[in-house]
C-alpha cells in the first residue's frame, strides 16, 4: 500500500507541476496580450489625434481656398465691368468717328486722326488681351 500511495503522490506532483506550467504559459500569454492591447490603445489614440490634426488642416485649407475663389471672382467681376466700360467708350468713339466721316468735314486734324486711330488700336488690343 505505501507504494501505491507514493505513486499517487508522484502522479499528483507531476499533475500539479504540469498544471503550474500550463498556468504559467497562460499567464505569459495573457501578459503578452495585455501589453499588445496597451500598445494598440496608445497607437489608436495617437492616430486619432493625427486624424483630428489633419481634419483641422483640411478645414483651414478649404476656408483659404474659398477666400481665394471669392477674391478671384470679385476680380473677374471688376475686370468684366471695366471691359464693358471700355467697350462702350470704344463704341462711342467709333460712332463719333463715323459721324465725322459722314459729314464730310473732318472734326479732327490729320494729327488728331492719327492719335485717335492709335488710341483705338490700343483699346482694341487691351480688350482682346482681357478676353
Amino acid at each position: 500500500m505505501p507504494e501505491q500511495l507514493i505513486d499517487t503522490e508522484m502522479t499528483d506532483k507531476k499533475g500539479l507541476k504540469r498544471l503550474e506550467d500550463a498556468l504559467q504559459v497562460l499567464w505569459d500569454k495573457a501578459r503578452h496580450v495585455s501589453d499588445v492591447l496597451l500598445r494598440l490603445k496608445a497607437e489608436n489614440k495617437e492616430l486619432q489625434s493625427r486624424i483630428l490634426s489633419l481634419e483641422l488642416k483640411e478645414q483651414h485649407s478649404t476656408e483659404e481656398l474659398q477666400r481665394r475663389i471669392s477674391s478671384l471672382e470679385l476680380q473677374k467681376q471688376h475686370s468684366m465691368e471695366e471691359l464693358q466700360h471700355r467697350e462702350r467708350d470704344l463704341a462711342d468713339i467709333r460712332t463719333q468717328l463715323a459721324q465725322a466721316q459722314s459729314n464730310g468735314s473732318s472734326l479732327f486734324s490729320k494729327e488728331e486722326s492719327e492719335v485717335l486711330k492709335s488710341r483705338l488700336k490700343e483699346l482694341i488690343i487691351k480688350i482682346n488681351s482681357r478676353v
